[in-house]
């Protein structure tokens, strides 16, 4: 080689590496820019419910004595809160089913709500359940309206802070959208739905599942998720508000094969009836 090739590659060398915490700080930078494009290309027009939900700041798990699973490997089972509880199929008997009659009140008599929810294997993360969250429904009459129902994951961001409620809005469009009356529906909850999942107690925006798991890799990289589960309690305080709050939101639902990581609520075996109030 050279001396003028030698010199050359010397400098090259010597310039590169002059530039490399400028080009770490760009690449930073532009995977932030990335990010908050992604966010704000999923906020569409955010509903007046968001932020008013019933249970919003609820600390709810399962009781882990009731919950124990029959045999290893099954997982926690579901327990069955206030109003929801176990049920047939109104169009096959001898479907096991769990459902709620959720009913109009106020802030100071709130009507029937609904929960089954379950407590996460230790140390389970956001990515672990892609794909393992999915719910069946069927309204004979009301619908999906004011934030129910909803799959809520209480999450303890692990940075110190205390742990948080996740939302992911049942429907087949934004905050819920596209519920169907009248039929059997299944919903897959980590699908590619734009503004699904709210994150806004953790300061992450609206998001589809894609979004959910960068989010908390990303920001909250210890993370761990405590429980999880079907809420629908927007109903019980809908005549708190002018006009009515939720009003689609009231009535009989049923809810079937309900999965929350590594288990799926398909027969009475798989659920416990906790307390009613």
């Amino acid at each position: 080689m050279s001396m003028r090739k030698t010199w050359f590659s010397s400098v090259l060398s010597v310039k590169l590496a002059s530039r490399l915490p400028i080009l770490s700080a760009m690449v930073t930078l532009l995977s932030v820019l990335i990010y908050v494009l992604a966010a704000h290309a999923q906020t569409q027009a955010v509903p007046s419910w968001v932020g008013n939900l019933v249970l919003k700041n609820s600390t709810i798990t399962a009781d882990p004595t009731l919950t124990a699973p029959e045999a290893q490997g099954l997982g926690q089972k579901f327990e069955l809160l206030f109003g929801m509880t176990n049920s047939q199929d109104p169009q096959n008997s001898d479907n096991d089913v769990i459902s709620v009659f959720t009913t109009p009140g106020t802030f100071a008599s709130p009507g029937v709500i609904g929960v089954a929810v379950r407590n996460m294997l230790p140390r389970a993360r956001i990515e672990t359940l892609t794909n393992q969250i999915s719910i069946k429904y069927y309204f004979p009459t009301r619908s999906c309206d004011g934030g129910s129902p909803r799959i809520q994951l209480y999450i303890n961001p692990g940075d110190g802070t205390p742990p948080h409620n996740a939302f992911g809005y049942i429907g087949h469009g934004s905050f819920g959208a596209g519920c169907l009356t009248g039929v059997w529906d299944f919903v897959d909850m980590t699908d590619n739905v734009p503004a699904r999942w709210d994150l806004t107690q953790f300061g992450g925006g609206y998001q589809n599942w894609a979004g959910v798991v960068a989010f908390f890799d990303g920001l909250y990289p210890n993370h761990q998720v405590l429980s999880g589960g079907v809420y629908d309690d927007s109903c019980s305080v809908s005549l708190s508000f002018v006009p009515t709050f939720g009003p689609l939101s009231c009535g009989q639902a049923y809810y079937d094969l309900l999965t929350v990581e590594n288990r799926t609520l398909e027969n009475r075996q798989d659920t416990v009836q906790g307390p009613t109030h």
